[in-house]
């Protein structure tokens, strides 16, 4: 993933108790790719809402409309 990837996130919760839970799909825009630790590569998201997450891990997302 690099900066600018269109990037999308999907809870496992199940969909009937989203609302319930809060957990829902986001999509967002990589602003920052971060190195590799012991825990796997990470990159910053900025999300639709407006909120930040500084450390994302990649296996969490799924990118789909990747920076040329």
């Amino acid at each position: 993933m690099k900066v600018g990837d269109l990037v999308v996130f999907e809870s496992d919760v199940p969909e009937s108790q989203r609302f319930w839970t809060g957990e829902y799909v986001k999509t967002g825009i990589v602003v920052a790719e971060l190195s590799c630790d012991s825990n796997g590569a990470s990159v910053s998201v900025l999300w639709g809402s407006g909120e930040l997450t500084e450390r994302c891990p990649t296996w969490m997302l799924e990118t789909f409309n990747e920076k040329r």
